[in-house]
């Protein structure tokens, strides 16, 4: 390999340097390191226009045939879309084109948009290690369905948010009831209604609040509510939730409140908002 690219070492001399480089990659930054697929990308394949599957069959058949040094490789590769979509083009549509091409290999080849200079990565490899998976001139085996559909699953499963379950302590002591009382007419006061978390959406100038946008059955509302640590948006968008609907709005990091919802905290089970049943409709009166 070493030969191939042009530098007087030999692979014993840089055997402990590889190893070194190895490791780093592969615990440090195991994202960086660039592993060729083991079967034909239909999956990006069958997306490509008749012309970029045209350019993929040249390089095909161009690696097939072997005997190009480094610096013919390099120049075909960027050749092969001028052979391809014609030498009309102009400059700046060329370089769209040889990018969108150098993209299409590496997304064939190593799964990924971009990597290691092109010509460098192609010509350091043998080549019966890589052609095959430029070659589409056979049908899709059952093999390559097989893997396609386990490498789906396994992307997926990695795309699902890793849940962490909670820990709480002990209940914290129930306290005495107040002996401060308050009239009917006071309670009445307060207008409680049920609203529908229609948006939420972080602050940036707060670690623990998120802004709500609500329906309250007339129209919308914003309250800021500080339930980051314990809800994820996902978890809060569309359901309803109780909320003191009159209260004075208040200025809170930087956006005006215009209520407040209703939650339980405890020691045992942290801020839990207390939600309504979908069957309730949005603007109903609490009693």
């Amino acid at each position: 390999m070493f030969a191939k690219i042009g530098t007087p070492y030999t692979r014993e001399q840089f055997a402990d340097r590889l190893a070194r480089a190895r490791y780093w990659l592969e615990q440090c930054a195991p994202e960086q390191v660039n592993r060729l697929r083991t079967t034909r990308n239909f999956e990006v394949y069958d997306t490509l226009s008749d012309e970029e599957k045209a350019e993929i069959a040249r390089l095909h058949d161009y690696l097939a045939a072997g005997g190009y040094t480094l610096d013919e490789l390099n120049t075909a590769l960027y050749a092969i879309p001028k052979q391809v979509f014609g030498e009309d083009k102009s400059e700046k549509e060329l370089k769209t084109l040889q990018g969108s091409f150098l993209r299409t290999v590496y997304r064939l080849l190593i799964d990924r948009e971009r990597g290691p200079r092109l010509y460098l990565f192609l010509y350091a490899i043998d080549p019966a290690r890589y052609v095959g998976l430029l070659d589409f001139s056979t049908p899709r085996t059952e093999e390559e369905a097989a893997a396609d559909r386990a490498a789906a699953e396994q992307a997926a499963a990695a795309a699902e948010p890793e849940k962490t379950e909670k820990v709480f302590g002990d209940p914290d002591p129930v306290e005495p009831v107040s002996t401060e009382q308050v009239s009917i007419d006071e309670f009445h006061r307060m207008d409680m209604r049920v609203c529908r978390i229609l948006k939420c959406q972080e602050i940036r100038k707060s670690h623990n609040c998120y802004k709500l946008t609500l329906a309250d059955g007339i129209g919308e509302r914003v309250i800021v509510s500080s339930i980051k640590h314990d809800y994820t948006p996902e978890e809060l968008v569309g359901r309803k939730i109780i909320v003191l609907a009159n209260l004075t709005p208040a200025r809170i990091t930087g956006v005006t409140s215009d209520g407040m919802l209703l939650a339980a905290t405890n020691n045992a089970c942290g801020c839990q908002v207390i939600f309504v049943d979908d069957s309730v409709p949005e603007g109903t009166k609490i009693h």
